[in-house]
């Protein structure tokens, strides 16, 4: 068993984390430091070689990456003090000393004769003091239960209310909301919600149409399996497109994917939508497959995307796999924690017997779980994300040319590291910060040393200041032009892989699910894009935001929270739009046969409210043209 000097290592952590760019997880800096015993040198050297402090690579794009245990260390054995006698030192008088030590001694002779005896009771047991067994287990099981039940039960002030009737209308050109009855599935209406406003998928699930049975001209509702959860997904869609309540239920559509309640604040947001996020493709690729085999149509990947090995066609053994989540850990310190940064460090390896995770078939849309479930000491800093994002250098066809840019930033993070070494030479010496030792001899003798009226000590006195002073401006230059060449290296190596051959698959951002930290209703909420406008929904409250809101939101920050999952899409042609969608008739009626009973409520409450002389400050009305432009498209 080894133990570590904390604040060494730290120190070293850093130090390691630098020479790399900031390009590495700070836990991965830690096991491989500690594989080299703390030799920041050698490590750094073993990571620039693609070392990662572990003996396998953990998939790229499998949906669960494994995450390292670490063993708690056995505490030391608690310090047992010895039954020795008790010394006392008596001073005095001789003849105050003997008759005190006669005292003393005729008082531990009564002590030991009269003290009491350690052992078993000898008196008749009593019949009212029994002894009742405990369970411990059983006792622990039922505070679990009891803890899960008080949360379940709680009046946490996140049941479902109801919008009041004059605030159900929908306003122009935005969104709705998709609200589940129970609290604990707040964050799977959330991920359905966010799949809408993914132009490929609203597309896809408004043209879906179930297998019609021979002599049936018109869509009925299917009676089971994965075609009658699409059939709710498209009712649940369509709404969301035409309906002119702004508050839906999601209540019925959950019901059929049954997600997993989100029951306590231990369980993390962002693991339960990762697995319901699966759940729903898989399901959605289900139906879209069997539509494209019964339409004789090329299928196409919308969800689920192909990876696998780089060397695939080189191993015949290797096996293809569906994906349609990336797993990416997010809680970091380091100056590259983005995305990119994240997904680039773990394709960095260039060892030869380490296989590679590439993408054979990419879908239209991919996901992203940022997950938190590391430890960050120090500063926590915001995990960046991009709005547009490029999965070229990901994609097994250039595999080559990625490859080749990743060398060459490879040689360039060696450069930078013989730099920030050299530096580290010129400013430590023995863990002692040479420079401010040189300034401190330096104030020394121009301040502090005494000639004493000798003018030839003067005179050294002089001399051995102005020689530190050339010394310490040199040290500074020298230090100055590494930092500026350090600077520029960076630079060229960030920029390495932003070349045109590797911008062609461009992914968008659609959506951003975010957790606050705490529990409950409102402390989930999202970012979505419609028609080039963000907006921010939480809950009930719908406001737009600016794209910088998006992209900065540090919420949850110092609570381990914050975005947890980012929904991308490719790219649409310039000014490309989602024309009107065909949504199958039946459901389409059905909505506007609810629009029309909506807008025949809100004119009864209004009316009510100017025959009772309410206050016209608390009256919902509508415009004239407003109302007629709505009887005409419900009518």
């Amino acid at each position: 068993m080894h133990y570590h000097d904390e604040t060494k290592e730290s120190n070293s952590i850093e130090i390691l984390i630098a020479l790399m760019d900031g390009g590495v997880d700070h836990e991965v800096a830690r096991r491989v430091l500690r594989k080299f015993d703390g030799d920041v040198e050698k490590a750094a050297s073993a990571m620039i070689e693609g070392d990662r402090g572990e003996d396998t690579q953990s998939s790229l794009w499998s949906s669960h990456s494994q995450m390292e245990i670490n063993q708690p260390r056995p505490l030391p054995p608690p310090a047992v003090r010895p039954n020795s006698p008790i010394n006392i030192d008596l001073t005095g008088d001789d003849d105050q000393n003997d008759e005190l030590s006669r005292a003393l001694k005729a008082s531990l002779e009564t002590v030991s004769q009269e003290g009491p005896i350690f052992g078993p009771s000898e008196r008749p047991p009593d019949a009212h003091w029994a002894m009742v067994p405990s369970n411990n287990n059983i006792a622990a099981d039922d505070l679990d239960r009891a803890i899960q039940a008080s949360f379940e039960q709680a009046d946490t002030g996140d049941e479902y209310q109801p919008l009041p009737l004059d605030q159900q209308w929908r306003k122009e050109g935005w969104p709705v909301t998709l609200r589940p009855t129970k609290h604990t599935m707040v964050y799977a209406a959330l991920v359905l919600h966010a799949l809408f406003y993914v132009p490929q998928i609203r597309e896809r699930v408004a043209n879906w149409r179930p297998a019609l049975p021979e002599g049936v001209t018109e869509a009925e509702p299917p009676k089971n399996g994965p075609e009658l959860l699409m059939w709710k997904l498209v009712e649940t869609f369509t709404n969301m497109d035409l309906a002119k309540l702004v508050d839906l239920d999601a209540h019925e559509v959950l019901e059929g994917f049954k997600p997993e309640p989100w029951s306590n604040p231990a369980q993390s947001p962002g693991e339960l939508s990762q697995g319901f996020f699966e759940k729903v493709a898989g399901a959605l690729d289900k139906v879209f497959t069997h539509e494209f085999i019964r339409t004789g149509q090329t299928k196409q990947r919308i969800m689920q995307f192909q990876y696998g090995n780089s060397n695939f066609d080189d191993e015949p053994g290797e096996l293809l796999q569906d994906a349609c989540i990336v797993r990416v850990e997010a809680l970091g310190r380091s100056e590259t924690n983005d995305l990119v940064g994240r997904l680039s460090a773990q394709l960095s390896s260039n060892k030869d017997d380490v296989k590679r995770q590439v993408i054979f078939e990419p879908s239209e849309m991919i996901a992203f779980h940022l997950s938190r479930s590391g430890t960050v000491t120090g500063e926590r800093k915001p995990f960046k994300y991009p709005k547009h994002i490029y999965l070229d250098q990901f994609l097994k066809e250039n595999i080559e040319l990625a490859e080749s840019k990743r060398v060459q930033q490879r040689n360039l993070h060696a450069e930078i590291q013989k730099l920030v070494l050299h530096n580290k030479s010129l400013t430590h010496f023995n863990d002692k910060d040479t420079l401010a030792d040189l300034r401190s001899s330096i104030y020394y003798y121009e301040n502090v040393a005494d000639a004493k009226g000798d003018d030839e000590r003067a005179r050294v006195t002089q001399i051995m200041a102005k020689k530190l002073k050339g010394i310490l401006a040199q040290v500074e230059k020298e230090i100055k032009v590494s930092d500026i060449n350090i600077a520029k290296m960076r630079d060229e190596a960030a920029m390495l892989l932003d070349c045109p051959e590797l911008q062609r698959a461009r992914y968008d951002l659609r959506a951003v699910l975010v957790h606050d930290g705490l529990y409950g209703r409102k402390h989930l909420y999202s970012y979505v894009q419609e028609k080039g406008a963000w907006w921010r929904i939480e809950d009930t409250s719908i406001s737009q935001v600016s794209e910088g809101n998006v992209l900065e939101d540090s919420v949850g920050l110092h609570l381990g929270a914050g975005p947890y999952l980012l929904l991308y899409s490719r790219a649409l042609p310039e000014g490309a739009e989602l024309l009107d969608l065909q949504w199958p008739p039946p459901i389409k009626i059905d909505v506007e046969n609810h629009n029309r009973v909506l807008l025949e409520q809100l004119q009864c409450s209004e009316a009510e409210s100017h025959t009772n002389n309410q206050d016209k400050e608390n009256v919902l009305t509508y415009p004239e043209d407003d109302r007629m432009e709505s009887m005409d498209v419900l009518c």
